[in-house]
């Protein structure tokens, strides 16, 4: 709920940006001052037990709003896998409770920062919070007692959730209202998360943006 809570408050800060920027549907090439919506594919890089990276393809959408060097930044996005994590437990050998993992959604806003232009090229980098949500984890075995349980579906309950700084660069190229782009984001996912056997996780992601609109009321 606490997650629930924060992305939804996330949306409602950006509600009146965006209501603004639907107010002007007039033809639009440029890139400044723009309302973009994309479309992106690729694939997340994260090490779930400490056994060695995975890969897995993921799949999202995004909106983008533009200023001359700027752009606030929203999406979502979820990676398919199954895999294995585990969360403490000492009733078991090793003290560690497999747990069977599977799909990761994210939702992550940001700033971007586009410092110069190479054409119809834009570099860009950008800095943000990513809500990692794993879809499913099943707690592996039998348990002695009843405590037990509670205690381990309790911990896998915490740590299927984490809010993390994200880091993000890429470059967009412009063609006409539509723009192709590429970026890598890292995150942060070692603490109080499942996913936690590397330090970070990386993102390739691949996609489409097409200006829809203005960004900025036109004076009549």
């Amino acid at each position: 709920m606490r997650i629930a809570r924060l992305f939804g408050f996330t949306l409602l800060l950006s509600a009146p940006v965006a209501a603004h920027a639907q107010q002007s549907t007039g033809s639009r090439t440029q890139f400044e001052d723009s309302w973009y919506w994309g479309a992106k594919a690729g694939m997340s890089s994260f090490d779930p037990d400490g056994a060695g990276r995975v890969s897995a393809s993921s799949f999202g959408a995004e909106w983008l709003i533009t200023r001359r060097r700027a752009g606030l930044y929203l999406s979502v996005d979820q990676s398919f896998f199954d895999a294995t994590a585990g969360v403490f437990d000492p009733s078991v050998q090793g003290s560690v409770r497999s747990v069977d993992v599977s799909d990761w959604r994210r939702y992550a806003a940001g700033l971007l920062a586009f410092p110069v232009t190479m054409g119809s090229l834009r570099p860009y980098l950008g800095v943000g919070l990513t809500i990692n949500v794993l879809q499913k984890a099943d707690p592996r075995g039998t348990f002695a007692s009843t405590a037990s349980q509670t205690s381990v579906f309790n911990a896998v309950e915490e740590q299927t959730s984490k809010i993390s700084p994200t880091f993000t660069g890429g470059a967009q190229l412009q063609i006409g209202r539509a723009a192709l782009f590429g970026q890598v984001s890292s995150m942060s996912t070692r603490n109080n998360f499942l996913i936690s056997g590397a330090s970070h996780t990386f993102v390739l992601e691949g996609g489409l943006r097409f200006n829809i609109a203005s960004a900025i009321e036109q004076m009549k």
